[in-house]
């Protein structure tokens, strides 16, 4: 299930999704800081293993946990992700020089940003548990934190091998790395074309 426990102590698979508006969403030039960083957080009352529960980090990220099997309410869970790199103010991009998105792309990042967001108002009505640093020696498996965030602008390689503008609608850390379920656009019906794809399928855009 991607957990281990050990101790008393619970590590969980975090489901992660950026805390952002629908506009910032939709033109971010979100940035992941170099780093894991480890966070705790106790499990709420009223959840039980097997059962998800949502918390928010230090920067704003809110992620899915899923309990493990031998912790319950009060135990304290410990999990791994990567921090959202500050936004830098002193690099305005040269005149000219800024990348502009193809416009197929750009409607693909605005139609992303209202399913992410609504995505986002269904976390927060979970009122979300807040997570805190963690000190000491981590126990049990970490697993590889992701390095693209929910609401991230990316560029996918399909199964075609061709490649296209895609955005990150959610993320799945495992002990084999992490999954991103990635939106693709619509299909001819007006229905959202999700794909799941490893790190590997994935570049910056």
């Amino acid at each position: 299930q991607g957990f281990l426990a050990q101790k008393q102590v619970c590590v969980a698979t975090p489901l992660l999704h950026t805390q952002k508006t629908q506009l910032e969403i939709a033109t971010q030039d979100t940035a992941m800081a170099e780093g894991a960083v480890t966070l705790q957080v106790a499990v709420p009352d009223g959840v039980a293993p097997g059962q998800a529960f949502a918390v928010t980090t230090p920067d704003g990220q809110v992620l899915q946990l899923t309990c493990p099997d031998e912790c319950g309410p009060g135990s304290p869970v410990m999990f791994s992700y990567i921090p959202l790199a500050a936004p830098t103010q002193d690099a305005a991009p040269a005149e000219g020089g800024e990348t502009q998105a193809h416009p197929d792309d750009v409607k693909v990042f605005e139609e992303a940003a209202a399913y992410v967001a609504q995505k986002q108002e269904e976390l927060m009505a979970l009122n979300p548990t807040a997570a805190v640093p963690f000190e000491g020696e981590f126990q049990g498996n970490a697993f590889p934190p992701a390095v693209f965030a929910a609401g991230q602008n990316a560029i996918v390689t399909r199964s075609s091998g061709e490649e296209s503008g895609c955005s990150i609608y959610e993320v799945f850390l495992t002990a084999m790395g992490p999954q991103y379920n990635v939106y693709l656009g619509q299909n001819e019906a007006g229905e959202p074309i999700f794909k799941w794809c490893g790190e590997s399928d994935l570049r910056a855009y």
